[in-house]
């Protein structure tokens, strides 16, 4: 007996330490498709049919065994988007993130790359940049997220008072990226709600859209749209 004790202790020692790694994701992706379920039902979405979203960029070309789950389309105040689950392996482990492709009405003129996380969670891979590394102006938001962008003038219209007023109300931080009239968000692990999701997406879209608007490249929205 007392040689069993530690045979089975060294046993379930292993085991754990296996499966420890695949716990996270496995869960990561169930939640989402319970947010998908929840925009379903909730929201007005309703199950892609397609291929899939361009999850063009980092961190979304990276791994392999790369695969689109919970996939969903709908709208949010006028603007279409797609809500998806992404997962890959890379360097043995597995990987999941939760994404939201939105169609903007007005493009962006520059680049624009906002990230709260490392865009890559292995050493191995080569992290490319959307341009300088540029400051806020704002010390809470330069400590928390790391911006990139080939215009800096279009940054600090963007990420001017009321534009980081807007990102910091979202219940969730999340990393996102704008190219011409493409918005990605994207969250490690994924959000935890439906809510917390549209939340995310109604914060960018509208710090994108006031700085459209202080440019006088659009006019301003009435309210309710």
């Amino acid at each position: 007996m007392g040689v069993i004790v530690p045979i089975v202790l060294f046993v379930a020692l292993v085991a754990l330490v296996l499966t420890a790694p695949r716990i996270g994701p496995v869960l990561d992706r169930r939640r989402t498709g319970a947010i998908a379920e929840e925009l379903t039902a909730g929201h007005g979405f309703r199950p892609s049919s397609g291929d899939g979203p361009d999850l063009a960029g980092p961190p979304f070309h990276y791994g392999s065994a790369q695969r689109l789950v919970s996939e969903v389309t709908g709208s949010l105040e006028g603007l279409p988007l797609t809500s998806v689950g992404y997962r890959c392996r890379e360097n043995g482990s597995t990987h999941f993130y939760g994404a939201v492709l939105v169609r903007l009405p007005e493009a962006v003129e520059s680049r624009i790359e906002v990230r709260h996380e490392p865009v890559f969670h292995s050493t191995r891979v080569l992290v490319p940049l959307s341009g300088d590394r540029l400051s806020s102006g704002d010390g809470w938001f330069d400590s928390h997220f790391e911006v990139h962008a080939t215009d800096p003038r279009l940054v600090r219209t963007v990420l001017s008072t009321s534009g980081l007023d807007l990102l910091r109300g979202t219940p969730e931080p999340c990393s996102w990226r704008v190219e011409g009239s493409t918005l990605l968000l994207w969250r490690s692990g994924g959000w935890t709600s439906a809510a917390s999701l549209l939340a995310s997406v109604r914060a960018v879209s509208a710090a994108l859209h006031a700085a459209a608007v202080s440019q006088g490249l659009v006019a301003e929205r009435e309210p309710g749209r």
